[in-house]
């Protein structure tokens, strides 16, 4: 019967292997993390300009509603909430957004639309 010494590396690239293989599917799992925080980012950007254009258009008369409700339905639309919403003379919007991530982060905006100031 064979006895092999312990200098005897038979099985080793196994090893390796699977450590290589297990080190790239965590850096395949943070890569998509972070993937979906910037895309949860920048949709968030998105509602907040949106929502802002929206209200301050209203401020100002070209649209027809209260601007923060205009606002929030532009952001609910998004699939965004909106946690804060100021309204300054003349039409000046300042609205904050929040978008909840799938890996329990939330992404956060803010956005000023109005007619530009001195």
């Amino acid at each position: 019967m064979d006895r092999r010494t312990l200098t005897d590396d038979a099985g080793a690239s196994t090893a390796m292997m699977l450590t290589v293989f297990a080190a790239l599917m965590l850096l395949l799992a943070a890569t998509l993390a972070l993937v979906q925080v910037h895309v949860a980012a920048s949709r968030a950007a998105v509602a907040a300009d949106l929502a802002a254009l929206s209200a301050a258009d209203a401020a100002r008369g070209l649209m027809i509603g209260e601007p923060c409700a205009l606002a929030d339905d532009t952001v609910s639309a998004h699939g965004a909430t909106m946690t804060a919403c100021n309204i300054a003379e003349p039409g000046v919007a300042h609205i904050q957004v929040e978008l909840a991530v799938p890996i329990g982060l939330d992404a956060t905006a803010q956005s000023r639309a109005g007619p530009k100031q001195p």
